[in-house]
């Protein structure tokens, strides 16, 4: 394996909208709010690029006005949840010790990205990025994984692939990138140092 490739959230920080939400509202309103939010088809549009967050909390706020207020102070506030999983960020530095190239390839909006790598400095680490919102598709479409094949030069057989989605990673595997289902409780350290990377 020559070059590790890293999903954002859920993999290096914790991304949990429900806890989140439960610190400020009781559960029919963070029910309502997930859904209206975070489970909406602008929120997918956020991923693609194709609008801002400016742009979604004014058409949120209007669309659903009983929680306009809501909808705004959360859209302001919401990459707050995301904090580091210490344990995965250690790897980071470890794999980068041993000489491994690391990528990032995530669905993430524009404005959020650039919070995220201005806020935390081990995405310094990281040899080159695909971000959806930048190039206006998602995982799981098979064309931006062939982005980040083609800009880095890549082979697909030489790369593995860390996601908390299992779809995410069928299609690297489809392409022929290696993978790891980073779902809850996995222990990465010791994935990767079962297939020799670490």
């Amino acid at each position: 394996m020559k070059n590790i490739i890293f999903d954002i959230g859920n993999v290096l920080p914790s991304f949990h909208p429900e806890e989140f939400l439960s610190q400020y509202y009781d559960k029919k309103v963070m029910g309502d709010l997930m859904t209206i939010i975070f489970c909406s088809d602008d929120w997918i549009q956020l991923d693609l690029g194709n609008i801002t967050i400016e742009e979604i909390a004014s058409k949120l706020a209007y669309e659903h006005p009983d929680y306009h207020d809501e909808i705004i102070f959360i859209l302001k506030n919401w990459t707050k949840m995301m904090l580091p999983i210490k344990e995965n960020v250690e790897i980071l530095y470890q794999l980068k010790d041993k000489g491994y190239p690391l990528y990032i390839l995530s669905n993430f909006h524009s404005e959020a990205i650039q919070e995220m790598f201005d806020k935390y400095d081990f995405f310094q680490l990281f040899d080159g990025k695909v971000i959806s919102a930048y190039e206006h598709t998602i995982k799981p479409s098979y064309k931006i994984y062939q982005i980040l094949l083609d800009r880095y030069h890549l082979i697909a057989d030489e790369s593995l692939f860390i996601d908390d989605s299992l779809a995410n990673i069928v299609i690297a595997q489809d392409i022929g990138i290696h993978g790891i289902h980073f779902k809850f409780g996995t222990n990465l350290k010791q994935e990767l140092k079962n297939i020799g990377v670490l």
